[in-house]
């Protein structure tokens, strides 16, 4: 009786996980149910913020939503922030395979752009690629990673390293080198508008010497004519009586 109840106990608890746990089946609906539901959110749009519809990465769901967004839509800008996802409006729209092989190849050339000539070992790509995408190489794109990048990049068999091809280093240095002088350009154009704008100070007046607005009794004006105080004046001219002098002295007695 008890291994009989122990048996019919373990088939409850059997019963129970299967019903908790998501078969193949169930999985591979959610997962058509999940991008069906992204592709809904990028209808009508040219272009969608990332952020915006992958949710919260913090989180499993999160998480596993943007690989899908990885896997199944053309993100451009892929690894900045300011990465956005094709809509159906946009002229390049594409999805699924063809969607996953440009984003791959987008992330793996923030890689082997800055490391030029040296290149990236094989394995790294191979990483890199899994952390964004959440699986193989080859079930997400269709083709496995050795023969991806022989086809676009420069493959050294016995380094087991990828370099980015020689054209197309050049074209993005002289790419670089045209925004340069650009910059250059636009910098002396600023500095000369600004020299042609620049606010003309104002015309200072003179510096005069200060004015005496303190009035002094103990000093007496002085003439303006002879720079004398009336005292030294009275002393150089012998004195004044009040009555005048020079030849109206003379002519008093004819009036």
């Amino acid at each position: 009786f008890g291994s009989s109840r122990g048996f019919s106990l373990g088939c409850v608890s059997l019963a129970k996980g299967c019903a908790l746990a998501p078969t193949g089946m169930q999985r591979a609906k959610n997962k058509k149910t999940e991008i069906l539901a992204i592709r809904r959110e990028l209808q009508g749009e040219r272009q969608v913020n990332l952020s915006r519809i992958s949710g919260d990465s913090g989180t499993d769901e999160g998480e596993r939503r943007i690989q899908l967004i990885w896997q199944n839509f053309r993100i451009i800008d892929c690894t900045k922030a300011s990465a956005f996802v094709l809509g159906t409006e946009h002229p390049d729209f594409c999805e699924g395979k063809d969607a996953a092989g440009a984003n791959s190849a987008e992330l793996f050339e923030t890689e082997l752009i800055p490391a030029s000539i040296s290149g990236v070992a094989l394995e790294r790509l191979s990483s890199i690629h899994s952390h964004y995408f959440g699986g193989g190489f080859e079930r997400v794109v269709g083709k496995k990673l050795r023969a991806f990048v022989t086809e676009r990049y420069e493959f050294d068999l016995a380094s087991g390293r990828v370099k980015a091809p020689q054209k197309l280093l050049n074209v993005l240095r002289k790419r670089e080198a045209r925004e340069l002088i650009g910059e250059e350009l636009d910098h002396a154009d600023r500095v000369k508008r600004q020299a042609m704008t620049k606010k003309k100070e104002p015309i200072k007046p003179p510096v005069f010497a200060p004015s005496q607005v303190v009035f002094d009794p103990d000093v007496r004006p002085r003439y303006a004519s002879t720079k004398m105080q009336p005292d030294e004046l009275e002393e150089r001219g012998g004195g004044f009586d009040g009555k005048g002098g020079g030849k109206g002295a003379m002519m008093t007695g004819l009036f």
